[in-house]
């Protein structure tokens, strides 16, 4: 006979080692719709700059069993569900409606204003329970992938920076909300393998080189240099320097990157993320 939901409990992510929560992820993420993997230098590497809160962040269990995890990254007002996943010996259960709806409850006990969450467009079964739960689509997040037909090189033309100023520079110059992967807050905690460069002081850009692949996390040109081309020859001075692996830009929002890269004949994938929000009830005295 199934366990009830309800005889589920929970533990903080604090309580536990990193080996221990990235074991818990990576068994969370089994046969999942892009492969998680994780070792524990990477799984702190990937939720440092997210500000996952370790104390929100819970590990759930069936008695002594693993169940899943969701982890929750906090700024200001806001949270976001950061990874929230189950083993496979228990999906489709319902584990998943009990674990998100303690979330809800505790981040408005905190006072928040939303939660947000992204979801991969074609995981039927998870945007049925993120809407039954009150969360509604704002906006699809689409990942794109450099042309494969470039010539490598190695330009003298770029200069290495400080990501954090590249961050900085996005946060003066970019008045959307962006994706909170790629927010000026995230981008600001990246430290190397990850790179910022400039070209001439008038365009700058982070990319991540892993070892199969290169993602340009955000590229901006300051407005006192856009339309004279510095973005352009910036990314195709990147494209050459990386031309050795894939190259591809991650959930990028609709706008003017997105159309950037689109004229430039990055080719936009098929699999596709929906950015969810549920704003959040205020309680009285918070």
């Amino acid at each position: 006979m199934p366990i009830s939901p309800m005889e589920l409990t929970s533990r903080q992510l604090l309580e536990f080692t990193a080996a221990v929560a990235c074991e818990a992820m990576n068994r969370s993420f089994e046969q999942y719709f892009v492969p998680l993997v994780f070792d524990a230098a990477s799984f702190e590497r990937r939720f440092r700059g997210e500000n996952v809160d370790a104390e929100a962040s819970k590990l759930w269990f069936r008695g002594e069993e693993l169940v899943g995890l969701v982890l929750i990254a906090r700024r200001g007002w806001n949270s976001r569900v950061a990874a929230m996943g189950l083993v496979v010996e228990a999906r489709g259960k319902g584990y998943g409606k009990t674990m998100l709806r303690a979330a809800i409850k505790e981040a408005t006990a905190r006072g928040d204003r939303k939660l947000l969450l992204e979801v991969f467009a074609p995981n039927e079964p998870a945007r049925r329970l993120y809407e039954g739960l009150g969360f509604r689509n704002t906006r699809l997040l689409t990942s794109f992938n450099c042309p494969i037909d470039r010539a490598q090189s190695s330009p003298p033309a770029l200069t290495e920076t400080d990501p954090r100023e590249v961050a900085r520079r996005l946060s003066a110059e970019v008045d959307a909300e962006l994706p909170w992967m790629f927010a000026p807050e995230t981008l600001a905690a990246v430290a190397p393998p990850v790179r910022g460069f400039h070209l001439e002081g008038k365009a700058f850009a982070i990319v991540r080189a892993d070892p199969h692949r290169t993602l340009l996390l955000t590229l901006i040109v300051p407005k006192t240099w856009r339309g004279q081309g510095w973005g352009t020859r910036l990314l195709h001075l990147l494209e050459g320097s990386y031309a050795d692996r894939a190259f591809m830009a991650p959930s990028v929002a609709p706008g003017p990157f997105a159309m950037f890269l689109a004229a430039r004949g990055w080719q936009p994938q098929a699999l596709t993320l929906f950015e969810m929000v549920l704003p959040l009830p205020q309680v009285v005295g918070n």
